[in-house]
């Protein structure tokens, strides 16, 4: 029978937007959290339980990434992502990625476009054990069409190998790639109801994908019990997604009032785009973009109205989650907690708020937000200690010295338990099983 680890005399970030709380015990048993509980009351001398003093420590949920692509090897462009590395080098590269993700304290992510179905694969791998990594919850390769509707062109299709990203035609082909992503594993289909500014085929403000085909899209994933996510950064583009039943919109870019009243109305969850854009524009020129390039694009208005709307989005209880298409050169693996910094820093969102978007927000959108995101009872013991409250200084997070101990499941993956000094008079040991 395994023994009860008591991490001892801490502050706890509870990951539910307000400021932390000193003095408290976190009791675990096995997987979970039993108890949390002010220090003075924690159960010291129960003979079956550990005590570990993390005494100056915070204990907080781990976090859940909300949008990455996990075999996007911080690529340059389109092509890069597709075909500058073979599909054995992108799944073994992606299954690093998603390892070190839990030394970094997150210890989910959701896929947001999954290249060759590596997302279905590295959940597979992390279910059976076979592989240490985060808990995932996979998407879809991206479902893409050729242009918007009045550019469409057949002859795209036969560029890009099915295996890599699906080109569809037709709503009836829509249907049936739907249905393959799902049988694959794919807990999240991803389309696209407008473009990019960097994308070859459509820009931010163009529609890709109808209204009918968002429809198709939505109504077949529905049907099989998984969600949808949109790539809409346009304003008509987000329109058709709220309009089509979207679980997700990514980005939201030039979201208005109206629009984001309606998110709020039908609880969509937004993964929104600041620190992407806003990266690509100040460094881009550090990874080969010209300045005429650079110019050419339209992010400073993207980032500006994000701006503008995050206040918004908050006072709306839209449900936030962080993760701005990590994978790319200006936005590597391993930068993810820089995101949550440029909340604060940029956009002057309180820390507690933003460690809810990477918390208890993202476990809802992962499927766990009745079973993981927050410190409390009863929740998976998916947590993060930290050298220091991010709450007061959210900085703290993008210091991987300072992310001392990570549990999944109760179990230690990352750092060691061992570090902290034992209560004196209070048993010590720390069961082998969990390290």
């Amino acid at each position: 029978m395994s023994r009860k680890i008591l991490l001892h005399r801490a502050t706890v970030q509870e990951g539910l937007g307000r400021a932390s709380v000193e003095n408290r015990s976190v009791l675990l048993d096995g997987e979970r959290i039993e108890a949390v509980l002010p220090a003075e009351l924690a159960p010291l001398h129960s003979p079956d339980v550990d005590v570990v003093d993390v005494t100056g420590r915070t204990i907080m949920p781990g976090m859940t990434l909300g949008h990455t692509h996990i075999a996007y090897l911080n690529v340059l462009d389109n092509r890069d992502m597709l075909f500058r590395y073979s599909v054995p080098e992108l799944t073994l590269r992606a299954a690093e990625n998603a390892t070190r993700m839990l030394a970094l304290g997150y210890t989910g992510f959701v896929g947001a476009g999954s290249v060759s179905g590596i997302d279905m694969a590295l959940h597979r791998a992390v279910e059976s054990g076979r592989l240490l990594g985060p808990r995932i919850t996979p998407c879809s390769r991206d479902l893409m069409v050729s242009g918007p509707p009045e550019r469409r062109n057949g002859d795209a299709k036969q560029r890009i190998p099915t295996d890599l990203m699906r080109l569809v035609d037709t709503p009836e082909e829509l249907a049936d790639y739907v249905r393959a992503e799902v049988a694959d594993g794919a807990q999240f289909i991803k389309v696209f109801s407008s473009g990019d500014d960097t994308f070859p085929n459509a820009r931010s403000h163009e529609l890709l994908f109808t209204l009918q085909e968002l429809r198709v899209a939505a109504d077949t994933a529905h049907e099989l019990g998984v969600r949808i996510r949109a790539h809409s950064r346009g304003l008509d583009g987000i329109r058709n997604a709220i309009a089509a039943g979207v679980d997700v919109i990514d980005h939201a870019s030039y979201a208005d009032e109206a629009a984001l009243e309606e998110i709020a109305a039908r609880g969509i969850f937004v993964i929104p785009s600041l620190y992407q854009p806003h990266r690509l524009l100040t460094t881009g020129s550090q990874h080969g973009k010209t300045t005429d390039y650079l110019e050419s694009l339209e992010f400073q208005d993207e980032v500006d109205n994000t701006l503008r709307i995050l206040p918004i989005m908050v006072e709306l209880g839209i449900p936030i989650v962080a993760g701005d298409d990590f994978g790319f050169a200006w936005t590597p693996h391993g930068s993810y907690a820089e995101e949550l910094a440029t909340y604060v820093s940029m956009a002057g969102i309180p820390a507690p708020e933003v460690l809810r978007w990477a918390t208890a927000n993202a476990a809802a959108l992962a499927g766990r937000g009745d079973d993981a995101g927050t410190v409390q009872a009863g929740r998976l013991a998916d947590l993060v200690i930290t050298n220091g409250d991010p709450a007061q200084d959210i900085t703290i997070l993008t210091r991987p010295a300072a992310i001392e101990t990570v549990l999944l499941g109760g179990r230690v993956v990352a750092g060691d338990l061992n570090r902290y000094r034992p209560v004196a008079d209070a048993p010590a040991a720390i069961s082998g099983a969990l390290l």
